[in-house]
């Protein structure tokens, strides 16, 4: 079947235990949001880390299960009587709660569904996604209350999370992508190595600096990041003769077949620029290149960025550096700084990546890039 949800367990049983009469809304916590802890030197054997998840209430057993939606497959609208509790384990999806909007969820995210409360859930429209669920099993047999179809053409598009209104501190990792993404630029390959030794020291994994190099090839090029991915690859096998054991660090996730990048790349425009998905879906200078349109939408937009083993914010630090480093490109420049800072990047750690790239780059280069950031 084409749209054929793939369960081991579609949903696990739900009754058989008393709920307050409050309401409660359906609450998704995102994956940034889980408080990441070491795990204790004297129950793990090397290093590990866990997040606490929000407490299910429940009086009995809970029943998990695995539930595997193929590309833009959805459920019904239902409720649990007795709730149940969300882990995006897999690719990318969508929730809504009646009478709210269509939320997206990514993996890693976690949504607790309470008792009785009508929703749907499922995969997006360009992606696969799994989830695992868990809740109360039930003792008279009852799961889940299924009900009408959702008609989605009614429906608005899903919302993107919003950009975090809190002030972001980076950090020394985050700002040792600077000088690398530089140096690669340049093809300064001796100042790039001493910066990759301490882009490692500073946290940076080995595959965050490969993907950094493979999203900097298309604004740099090729030759560019093909040389820095060299240069990394040599310096890696010198640290291993050493002994030196480097993070790996996470590979990113691999999207289904079929997966629309072009659509995707439309979305993840929308999402950094602010704008909406009608805007980000015109063509690129007037359709004056379609092949050029589409390289730019699905394969960096949709394709790159849909590696989530370097973030968004950790992508357009490597653009601004290389675009501040090559000179002559403040266009470009002009619309990234401006998503930078959409963001959540704020004056005061804008004023850090300057300062960053001064000493990388000198002067001139670093002074050029605030005065564009001063126009925005």
């Amino acid at each position: 079947m084409k749209h054929q949800v793939n369960a081991l367990l579609v949903m696990s049983s739900l009754s058989g235990l008393v709920w307050a009469e409050d309401k409660m809304d359906q609450k998704i916590t995102k994956a940034e949001q889980h408080s990441i802890q070491s795990g204790p030197t004297s129950n793990f054997s090397g290093k590990a880390n866990f997040a606490r998840y929000p407490v299910m209430p429940s009086q009995g057993d809970v029943a998990p299960a695995i539930v595997n939606f193929e590309v833009g497959t959805i459920t019904n609208w239902h409720t649990h009587p007795h709730g149940q509790y969300l882990i995006v384990t897999e690719g990318e999806g969508r929730t809504q709660e009646w009478g709210k909007p269509i939320q997206t969820i990514h993996k890693g995210d976690t949504i607790w569904c309470p008792p009785n409360v009508k929703h749907w859930h499922g995969a997006s429209e360009h992606s696969a996604m799994s989830h695992i669920s868990i809740t109360p099993v039930a003792n008279d047999g009852k799961s889940v209350s299924w009900l009408e179809k959702v008609n989605l053409s009614t429906q608005a598009k899903p919302l993107k999370t919003p950009a975090k209104t809190e002030t972001i501190q980076l950090s020394t990792k985050q700002l040792s992508l600077i000088p690398i993404a530089a140096f690669t630029a340049t093809g300064d390959l001796k100042k790039l190595k001493p910066a990759l030794i301490k882009g490692l020291e500073n946290g940076l994994t080995v595959n965050e600096i490969k993907q950094m190099f493979a999203h900097q090839y298309a604004y740099a090029g090729f030759p560019r990041a093909l040389n820095g991915t060299l240069t990394f690859k040599s310096l890696l096998e010198e640290r291993q003769k050493q002994g030196i054991k480097d993070i790996q660090g996470a590979l990113p996730s691999t999207l289904p077949h079929g997966t629309d990048y072009y659509q995707l790349g439309i979305e993840q425009l929308a999402d950094l620029n602010k704008t909406s998905i009608e805007e980000s879906s015109k063509p690129l200078v007037e359709n004056f290149s379609p092949t050029m349109d589409y390289a730019l939408k699905a394969h960096l937009f949709g394709y790159l960025f849909s590696q989530e083993n370097l973030s968004p914010l950790e992508r357009e630090i490597v653009v601004v550096s290389t675009l501040s480093a090559m000179g002559d490109v403040n266009a470009q420049l002009r619309s990234h700084l401006r998503i930078t800072r959409n963001l959540g990047v704020d004056t005061t750690q804008m004023q850090k990546i300057i300062s960053t790239l001064q000493q990388a780059v000198g002067r001139d280069l670093a002074n050029n890039a605030q005065d564009v950031l001063q126009q925005l």
